[in-house]
């Protein structure tokens, strides 16, 4: 169960941090949602959707990064684990939300279930 955890933990992190380091113009992918033609849905932003965006990406992947770490007792104390990811996965819904798209999806669905299985089904971090 760890190993999926970890694996999804991961994979926010990875969809989150794709804001930093966008791909190819025209080339946004399910794997890789965020392309330099990405523009945020709501145009109210401005000039402030860049460091928006930096802010949201680099919350969430940092949480859910410390979130994957805490996961295995290391340097990160298990009472930590929960909020981490929660703040993770919210964020993580917002900036996605941000910059809706077909390649959202993904990333939303991935943001659900780590919500979900914190939230609902009260997952934690067994102490060592």
């Amino acid at each position: 169960m760890r190993l999926i955890i970890l694996i999804l933990l991961l994979l926010g992190a990875h969809f989150s941090l794709t804001a930093l380091a966008p791909g190819p113009l025209g080339k946004g992918k399910f794997y890789w949602p965020f392309g330099p033609e990405s523009q945020p849905v709501i145009g109210v932003l401005g000039s402030a959707a860049r460091p928006v965006t930096q802010l949201l990406a680099v919350v969430a992947g940092a949480c859910f990064l410390l979130a994957a770490i805490g996961l295995f007792n290391v340097l990160v104390p298990a009472a930590w684990w929960p909020p981490l990811v929660v703040a993770g996965a919210v964020t993580s819904v917002v900036l996605h939300l941000l910059y809706l798209s077909q390649y959202a999806v993904l990333p939303l669905l991935v943001d659900a279930v780590l919500l979900w299985s914190v939230v609902a089904r009260g997952w934690t971090v067994p102490v060592a």
